[in-house]
C-alpha cells in the first residue's frame, strides 16, 4: 500500500454545525471533544459551519462555510417548512463543500450532526441527493424528546428518507440519554445507540478554601423558563438568619433583585469564559438545577454532567433526567420540591455541609469519570465505525 493509499483509508468524520448559536452552550466545547476522539482513533476530523461574525479564533480544522440563513427563526415549526429558499441554501453549501473538500480525500466518509431542527436536517437530505454516497456514512445524535414535538413526523419521515438513499448499515442514530434512548427507539423504529457526553476534559476541580462562610449556590447558563427562572426568583425572596448564609450566583441577564436581610445574589457575565466557568465550579458549594420536569424528563444536562465530573452537589427537579440519574446512586435527597424557599434554603445548608453526601457524590464522580470521556467517546465511535463498514 503506498502512501496515498493509506491516507485513503484514514476515516474522516465531518461535523456539521448548521448553527453555533453565538457561541453559547456546548456545541463548540462538543465538537472540540468529538476531534479529540478523532484523533485519539487516528481519524481526521473537520466541522463545516454557518459564519458568525461574533465568533473569532475557531478551530484550523473548522470551516465556515454553510449558508448563514437563519432558519431558527420564532415561527411556526410547520410554517418553516416552507422556507424552500434558505433550505436549498443550506443543502447545496454542504454538498459543495463535501463534494470539493472531503469525499476525494477518503474512502470512509462520516457525517456527524447533533444539533439540528427539522429544516436543517431537510437540508442535509438535499446534499445527500447531490454527492456521491458510495461508503458514505451518516450518524444523527437527537438531545429532545423529538418523539413529543408537533414536527416528529417530519423527523420520522427524513430519517427514513436519508436511511434509504444510503448504502445498508451507514445510517446510526444517536443521542445521550438512556430514557431518551428507548423513546426514540420506539418511535422511530431504529435502534438509537447511547454516546458518553464528551466534553468534560477540561475539568480539573480542586478544592477551593472557602473566602465567606457563605454557601455558594450557582445557577449556571442562560435564565430560561424551562431551567427555573421562576423558581430562581421565587428562592432569593426568602428572608431569615438561614437566608442570609445563601448567596445565589447567576447570569446577569436574569436581572434578579433580592429582598434585604434575605438571600444575597451575585450576578456575573451571561458569557463566560472558560476560566471563569471553571472558576465558579470551583468556587461553587451547590449547583442550583430546578430544571423543568416536562423539558427535561428525558434530555440530558451538560452542566449536570460537569458539576458531577467536579465532584459538586446539585440540586435537581423530581422527575427529570438528572433525578434518574442521581436515584441510581441512591441520592434521592437530592430531588428537591421547590415550591417552598424557606425549606430549600435550610435543605441546601444542610446538604452542604453533609459528609455522607460528599462521599456519595464521590462515588458517582467516579461512576461518571469512567463514562463521560473522550476515551469512553472514542470507543463508541470505533463500534459504531466497525458496525458501518463490518470491519
Amino acid at each position: 500500500m503506498n502512501q496515498n493509499d493509506a491516507s485513503h483509508s484514514i476515516p474522516i468524520l465531518i461535523s456539521i454545525i448548521p448553527n453555533l448559536m453565538g457561541g453559547e452552550g456546548h456545541i463548540i466545547p462538543y465538537h472540540i471533544s468529538v476531534s479529540k476522539a478523532a484523533n485519539l482513533l487516528g481519524w481526521k476530523h473537520v466541522a463545516a459551519v454557518a459564519s458568525e461574525p461574533k465568533i473569532v479564533d475557531l478551530p484550523a480544522n473548522w470551516q465556515a462555510c454553510l449558508s448563514g440563513e437563519n432558519l431558527e427563526l420564532k415561527i411556526n415549526p410547520i410554517i418553516r417548512i416552507f422556507k424552500y429558499n434558505d433550505i436549498y441554501k443550506l443543502g447545496f453549501s454542504i454538498a459543495k463543500y463535501l463534494e470539493k473538500q472531503i469525499l476525494p480525500n477518503s474512502k470512509y466518509n462520516i457525517i456527524f450532526i447533533e444539533r439540528f431542527i427539522h429544516v436543517q436536517l431537510l437540508g442535509l437530505l438535499i446534499a445527500l441527493c447531490i454527492i456521491p454516497k458510495e461508503n458514505l456514512s451518516v450518524w444523527l445524535l437527537y438531545r429532545r424528546d423529538t418523539h413529543k414535538d408537533k414536527t416528529r413526523s417530519i423527523y420520522k419521515v427524513l430519517n427514513k428518507l436519508i436511511k434509504g438513499i444510503l448504502k445498508s448499515g451507514k445510517f446510526h442514530l444517536l443521542t445521550d440519554s438512556e430514557s431518551l434512548s428507548k423513546s426514540l427507539s420506539n418511535y422511530f423504529n431504529e435502534p438509537v445507540t447511547v454516546m458518553p457526553i464528551p466534553h468534560t476534559d477540561f475539568i480539573d476541580v480542586k478544592a477551593v478554601p472557602p473566602l465567606t462562610n457563605e454557601v455558594i449556590c450557582w445557577w449556571p447558563g442562560a435564565p430560561r423558563a424551562e431551567k427555573g427562572w421562576d423558581i430562581i426568583k421565587s428562592l432569593i425572596t426568602s428572608v431569615s438568619e438561614e437566608a442570609k448564609q445563601i448567596c445565589v450566583v447567576a447570569a446577569n441577564t436574569s436581572e434578579l433583585s433580592p429582598l434585604f436581610s434575605g438571600v444575597r445574589v451575585e450576578l456575573i457575565p451571561h458569557n463566560l469564559s472558560k476560566s471563569d466557568y471553571l472558576k465558579w465550579l470551583k468556587t461553587s458549594n451547590i449547583i442550583l438545577l430546578p430544571y423543568d420536569a416536562d423539558a427535561y424528563s428525558e434530555r440530558t444536562s451538560g452542566i449536570f454532567t460537569e458539576c458531577i465530573m467536579a465532584g459538586k452537589i446539585p440540586v435537581v427537579t423530581k422527575g427529570t433526567w438528572m433525578a434518574t440519574e442521581l436515584s441510581k446512586y441512591g441520592m434521592e435527597e437530592l430531588i428537591i420540591e421547590w415550591s417552598q424557599p424557606d425549606i430549600i434554603v435550610s435543605k441546601i445548608i444542610n446538604l452542604s455541609k453533609s459528609l455522607t453526601v460528599k462521599k456519595k457524590i464521590k462515588e458517582i464522580q467516579k461512576a461518571y469519570q469512567n463514562f463521560h470521556s473522550v476515551e469512553s467517546y472514542a470507543q463508541q465511535m470505533q463500534i459504531l465505525f466497525d458496525t458501518s463498514y463490518n470491519l
